[in-house]
């Protein structure tokens, strides 16, 4: 094989399909430890407990949330529980929960 006969990768620029939703491409999965800073129908928010930040965690039928190893609604979480959070940062902005659960306050 000839080495102009050969390729070695492409330029220009990539477009995505016409019926591509670029608006829910998934930017980076996340997991973090934090405290529940407050619980909605459809959302917790999760203050992080290194930066302090907060995240507003959407919730649905596809999260597990789980105290004590059990499955739980998330209106079972109260604020000030330690949790450790895991959630997909989506291209709209949105960030949706995939797992949250509680872990054991550590004594000093």
């Amino acid at each position: 094989m000839r080495r102009e006969d050969t390729g070695t990768g492409g330029s220009g620029t990539q477009t995505a399909p016409p019926d591509a939703d670029t608006d829910s491409t998934v930017l980076a999965s996340v997991v973090m430890q934090g405290q529940v800073a407050s619980v909605g129908k459809d959302h917790v928010v999760v203050r992080d407990a290194e930066s302090g930040d907060t995240f507003n965690l959407l919730v649905t039928n596809t999260t597990r949330i789980s105290a004590n190893g059990k499955r739980v609604p998330p209106q079972q979480l109260s604020e000030g529980t330690p949790v450790q959070a895991a959630f997909n940062y989506i291209a709209d902005g949105d960030t949706y929960a995939t797992q949250i659960r509680t872990y054991p306050n550590r004594r000093r």
